[in-house]
């Protein structure tokens, strides 16, 4: 029977956006409870290990590619569309079941309304993914797949792509090095946990997004504070500054996860401890 109507809730890339912004909204607020609820849930059921997190890898390769080739477009789609194929379907059911009882029961409903940006690209290819072998599927099939082709063949000037490559030692010593030349104390120990985990999200990317999520929370509490102190009131530029870098942070949250990304947030960690002592 074909999909008629597109469930949220039966969509595994926005279960774990919902997650990731409901995670964020609770450090803000300085819930742990619920922040490490949310954790949970996204470590025991989104890991590159489990069915979800396997699903989840193939919305990525198509959400996160761009301004190809139509043929390279083509050929990727092909491969997606034959690994989703290839995964156990009442598996995923039972995973997601799994998924939307614990946040009923643990987060709370409220979390299926998070606004998810890209959300409508993400039904697009839930519903390509779920399409039929009827007439009828078959038709909303290639009408879907060739909404999706001119998605990753569109040229996205204003956001380039990011080119991912693993990062080794020689690399890491680089990136500190040219750190430690700017601040001269050495890195703390939440910039080199930064790193640490920036280096290692090549083979836990879910990792690296929930931790990176967390310290921008953390981040961005600290700035919310800083701005109630005397020394921050008493000076406009410094409010005005302030301000800017919690603009910044919440930028940060539909932003890839690349070397520049890390460097400005290596910088506010640096601004954030200066602040605090």
């Amino acid at each position: 029977m074909a999909k008629t109507k597109h469930n949220k809730k039966r969509n595994t890339a926005f279960l774990y956006e919902a997650l990731v912004r409901e995670m964020t909204k609770a450090v803000v607020s300085q819930d742990k409870k619920r922040k490490n609820n949310i954790i949970d849930i996204l470590k025991e059921s989104f890991s590159s290990n489990k069915i979800l997190g396997q699903e989840l890898k193939l919305y990525q390769a198509i959400l996160e590619s761009t301004d190809l080739d139509s043929i390279t477009a083509e050929k990727l789609l092909y491969k997606i569309r034959e690994a989703y194929a290839a995964l156990d379907m009442q598996e995923i059911y039972s995973a997601q079941s799994s998924v939307i009882n614990r946040i009923n029961k643990e987060i709370g409903s409220a979390v299926y309304n998070n606004f998810v940006p890209n959300y409508k690209s993400i039904a697009t290819v839930s519903q390509l993914f779920g399409a039929d072998s009827s007439a009828a599927g078959i038709k909303k099939g290639v009408i879907l797949e060739q909404n999706v082709l001119e998605t990753l063949t569109s040229d996205t000037t204003e956001e380039p792509k990011v080119e991912m490559k693993p990062i080794d030692n020689i690399v890491f010593k680089t990136f500190t090095s040219k750190f430690n030349e700017v601040y001269g104390n050495g890195l703390l120990s939440e910039q080199k946990e930064l790193l640490n985990r920036y280096i290692l999200s090549f083979s836990s990317d879910t990792d690296m997004k929930i931790y990176l999520n967390e310290e921008l929370g953390r981040l961005h509490v600290a700035l919310q504070e800083a701005l109630s102190t005397n020394d921050v009131k008493s000076d406009s530029a410094m409010t005005e500054s302030t301000n800017s870098v919690i603009n910044m942070i919440e930028e940060f949250r539909n932003t890839p996860v690349d070397k520049n990304l890390v460097e400005k947030v290596l910088k506010i960690q640096n601004l954030v401890h200066e602040i605090s002592t």
